[in-house]
């Protein structure tokens, strides 16, 4: 080595302040703000933030040249196409990048460069307070994909000598090795060599390409929607491929101690990267190379920038690096990265099958179909499932066994008692068979006996099978021999690295399914491996960002994935259950077995558009009508949705009353078309909503007696002499109103039931002034408000149109106008009417299913009688909580209205959204509502018990009993 490429590898920081940051920022990329410093081990970067726009502006140390900065934008570009994410570079206002001189080192003046990196938004994985399983897989992942990418890549630049390129480990490490304190000297330079020694064995047939060359927990970033950003380019270098697993696994080594999760990475770079054997070979002796490199390289650093304050905290990190790859034997290390890459253990090793004849894979998960129509909440259904597996007769050869995959969340074991959601993700591969069948040694090895258990190891790889009854003597076993027979209960296999303790727990839920005490052992056993469904969960997310946009709104900011729902139940991929606390969509429950078969039914039939004649279409709409609340309602027309039924009923009081002024109610949601959002006015859904309505929409107050104009007993009067007011008004500007329309319980209010006497004293204004009175049913008509089917006969009230949708089709596109003949017919004379979906032969037979579920079931009763306990139960939790200034609603619709004051009704904006949030962790699915966003929605599926009541409310009490405590520490 020469001097001066020893100097190339002690390069200090360029001397950049805060000042010439913000001056270089502002006059070549357009962006003011103050910058703020990030760490670097020999560049500087700041954060500039202007609003919404930002950049990262890096200085460039003086050794980087024009060239290297080539480098790097090629690799930006190459990453970027390969569906890569990293941050764009931008080019500055002059076209030209920008250079200033500053002091450099022995006095000497040194030109450095700036380039802009648009800025993500996120925050480095390494931020993390435990660097997770899932993470570690998804980094293996990236960098997989990341080499993927940059296969071919050719540029002179990408020859330097930096060093970080592990071809250059050993070199870099007898060089630097006096910066280290003595007494780590002697450990690092050994093992160094060793490793030195075991990669030159294989360096000739390793791949090699430009790598990223550091990619880290440090240099990729996590954004708002889950995705992860690789960042850093600065290290892009020619280097052997397996340098950037080496890489990445050194890092997550270091920060977790721990073989299993530098397994994960090793996984998730050949789900992307296949790896080939010598790369296995050489895998491990560079990873701890890696971890030489950072050691000698941190000490060394903080000898040139003493005052590198990120050098300076990384110092031990970069030591326990290098001294976790000490503790792990070398054999071992290389045989469990070897089946975590999908390769035998041993090179030219072939598994033999533990069994003779066929196995059946058992699919207890989240999705089966196996556990429909809630037979996963029966005890012994893991049981029956093996009996009938195992007494199907194949097809090829016999079945003798049964067997259920490491890692899958069990639907089975999934408890439908949110308060107690128990464990569900299985820690091993679980195999039932008739009790005395053989088991054969898929390798050779070394057999011992521990209690229950016969472990078979190899090279430090344990396969433990638990339930087994030992059948040879002998210590050693070879391939394919019979060394144990089954008993009469399951076999539970497990992998675990030798000198681990065997983890006793059979399934975990929510946490590390895979650690060193249980590592999967599938593929040594020959059965198809069940992938994370964390990774699932997080891909699923940024999937479902990417085709729906920003505008489109979802629960949680990091939601559960739901593939399952059963009764007021929802079931995520990981195996817990939720209580569904916000569905008024699905009134008679998730999943119910009369839906599902008879909407199934009629798509075996027919489904077709409602211009043809067939008779679910009169069946549902005459069943519809024997709960129209006056025979002058009389005829129904189906719809797809609420938004096409309102938007309907709009037209159709125009029509009929040949006027196309509407009145609407503040803080109304009716829909996304354009006329039933034109009389949308909730702020939430539309914060420009009263500035941006047409000129045939009129605005009332809500009737709302807690928080709105007009309070106590002359409430209703009050609201409606406002309505009788703009009534008149309208008339004499010559635009008098068609209608009037509003909900009979304000839902995106907070389910408030107005003052006794409004909808009556409304819907009589409304018909004096010649116009319609039009009822906004969808969120809570169909019996959910218990003590009537609709919600405007709470007050007495009969409309002259009703739209109903949600519960209709409990989901499924389904919505109706219920009206009066005379009404109906005056749309014959503006032209026909049809909906193809709406009045289509399967949505009728949902609509005719709902209807009878809810009649059969008594589920208006249930909603009635466990709305009343709710009510109650909620009743006294106010007299313990201040936060809580009302209970809105009835039955099954209710709003829990959160306050800071019960005088001046501040509404409790923070407290909400944190008791929304906090309550998914006990298990409960809570939105807010209202334009204030403070009202908790309650309005579960109609099938919800008393016993679900008293776990939401219960749960709703350690949540404000927590939240209270933090206001007070704060």
């Amino acid at each position: 080595m020469t001097e001066s490429s020893s100097r190339n590898w002690l390069l200090a920081r360029p001397a950049v302040d805060e000042d010439q940051a913000r001056d270089i920022a502002a006059r070549a990329f357009a962006i003011s703000g103050e910058p703020r410093e990030v760490g670097s081990q020999q560049d500087r970067n700041f954060v500039i933030r202007d609003g919404h726009r930002g950049i990262l502006l890096k200085f460039d140390n003086a050794s980087t040249s024009d060239a290297e900065r080539d480098l790097q934008t090629l690799v930006s570009e190459r990453l970027r196409a390969a569906n890569v994410p990293t941050p764009r570079i931008l080019d500055p206002a002059d076209c030209l990048l920008p250079r200033i001189d500053v002091p450099g080192q022995h006095d000497a003046p040194e030109t450095i460069t700036a380039r802009a990196f648009e800025w993500i938004d996120g925050a480095p994985l390494s931020d993390d307070a435990e660097l997770s399983g899932t993470v570690a897989e998804q980094l293996g992942r990236l960098a997989g994909r990341s080499v993927s990418g940059l296969s071919g890549l050719t540029h002179p630049a990408s020859e330097r000598a930096i060093q970080w390129e592990l071809g250059r480990a050993a070199e870099v490490v007898e060089q630097l090795l006096g910066s280290l304190p003595e007494e780590r000297r002697d450990p690092c330079r050994d093992a160094a060599r060793r490793a030195e020694t075991a990669v030159r064995r294989v360096a000739a047939q390793l791949p090699r390409q430009v790598i990223h060359g550091d990619l880290t927990s440090d240099n990729v970033l996590r954004d708002a929607t889950g995705e992860l950003w690789v960042v850093d380019l600065g290290d892009a270098t020619m280097s052997w491929r397996v340098a950037e697993l080496a890489i990445a696994a050194a890092d997550v080594l270091g920060r977790t101690e721990d073989l299993s999760m530098v397994a994960r990475v090793v996984r998730g770079y050949a789900q992307e990267t296949p790896l080939t054997d010598p790369e296995l070979v050489a895998l491990w002796p560079l990873i701890v190379l890696r971890g030489a490199v950072l050691a000698v390289s941190g000490w060394s650093q903080l000898e040139i920038d003493p005052g590198n304050a990120y050098a300076r905290a990384r110092i031990e990190h970069e030591w326990q690096v290098f001294e976790a790859g000490l503790g792990i034997d070398p054999a071992t290390a290389q045989a469990h990265l070897r089946i975590a890459a999908g390769l035998p253990h041993r090179e030219g090793l072939e598994y033999a099958p533990i069994l003779e004849g066929a196995i059946a894979e058992l699919d207890l998960g989240v999705e089966s179909p196996l556990l429909d129509r809630g037979a996963w909440l029966e005890p012994d259904i893991e049981t029956r499932l093996v009996r009938a597996l195992l007494d199907t007769e194949p097809t090829d050869r016999p079945r003798v066994a049964a067997i259920a995959p490491f890692g899958q969340a069990r639907l089975s074991r999934t408890s439908g008692d949110v308060s107690a959601p128990g464990a569900s993700r299985a820690r091993c591969v679980e195999l039932w068979a008739a009790a005395g069948t053989e088991l054969h040694a898929p390798f050779a090895g070394t057999l011992r006996h521990d209690g229950d258990a016969i472990e078979l190891s190899d090279r430090g790889v344990i396969l433990r099978f638990a339930g087994a009854a030992p059948s040879v003597a002998a210590a050693e076993v070879r391939t394919g021999e019979v060394f144990a027979t089954t008993g009469d209960t399951s076999v539970r296999i497990t992998r675990r690295v030798a000198g681990s303790r065997p983890d006793a727990n059979f399934v975990h839920f929510d946490g590390e399914y895979e650690s060193s005490g249980a590592l999967d052992p599938s593929l040594l056993l020959g059965v198809i491996a069940v992938p994370d469904p964390e990774i699932a969960l997080r891909d699923e997310r940024v999937r479902r960002e990417a085709a729906m946009g920003g505008a489109s709104e979802r629960y949680y900011a990091e939601p559960p994935r739901i593939e399952r729902g059963w009764g007021a139940l929802l079931i995520e991929t990981r195996g817990r259950a939720y209580l569904d606390m916000v569905n008024n969509v699905t009134a008679i429950g998730h999943s119910h077995p009369r839906l599902a078969d008879d909407v199934a039914r009629q798509l075996n039939l027919l489904n077709t558009n409602s211009r043809f004649l067939y008779g679910l279409y009169a069946d549902f709409t005459n069943r519809l009508l024997e709960h129209s609340p006056d025979p002058a309602l009389d005829v129904v027309i189906p719809v797809s949705s609420g938004s096409e039924a309102n938007d309907l009923a709009i037209h159709l009081a125009q029509v009929a009353t040949g006027r196309t002024t509407i009145v609407a109610a503040r803080e109304g949601y009716h829909g996304w078309t354009m006329a039933s959002d034109a009389v949308s006015t909730s702020a939430f859904d539309n914060p420009n909503a009263l500035g941006t309505r047409p000129d045939w929409v009129d605005i009332v107050s809500a009737p709302n007696a807690y928080r709105g104009r007009y309070r106590g007993a002359e409430a209703a009067s009050g609201y409606v002499s406002e309505l009788r007011e703009h009534l008149v008004a309208l008339q004499a500007s010559g635009r008098a109103a068609a209608a009037f329309i509003c909900e009979p319980v304000l839902g995106n209010a907070g389910g408030v039931v107005p003052p006794s006497g409004y909808l009556a004293g409304a819907y009589a204004e409304i018909r004096a002034a010649g116009g319609l009175a039009i009822a906004d049913e969808v969120q809570v008509g169909y019996g959910r408000l218990g003590r009537a089917f609709w919600g405007s006969q709470l007050d007495g009230a009969i409309p002259d149109i009703i739209t109903v949708a949600k519960a209709a089709g409990n989901a499924f596109p389904l919505g109706a106008v219920i009206t009066k003949r005379s009404i109906l017919d005056a749309l014959r004379e503006d032209g026909m009417f049809f909906s193809s979906a709406g009045g289509a032969p399967a949505s009728m037979a949902a609509g005719l299913a709902v209807l009878d579920v809810i009649r059969d079931e008594g589920l208006q009763r249930n909603a009635l009688m466990v709305g009343e306990h709710l009510i109650e139960r909620l009743s006294v939790l106010s007299k313990r909580h201040e936060l809580i200034g009302a209970v809105h609603g009835a039955g099954l619709y209710l709003g829990i209205e959160l306050v800071l004051d019960r005088t001046d009704l501040t509404p409790a904006v923070r407290e909400t959204r944190e008791v929304c949030e906090r309550l998914l962790g006990h298990g409960i699915i809570m939105q807010a509502t209202s334009e204030r966003q403070n009202v908790l929605k309650v309005k579960p599926p109609m099938t919800l018990t008393i016993e679900q009541a008293d776990a939401f409310v219960a749960a709703l009490d350690t949540v404000l009993n927590d939240i209270q405590i933090a206001n007070v520490a704060i």
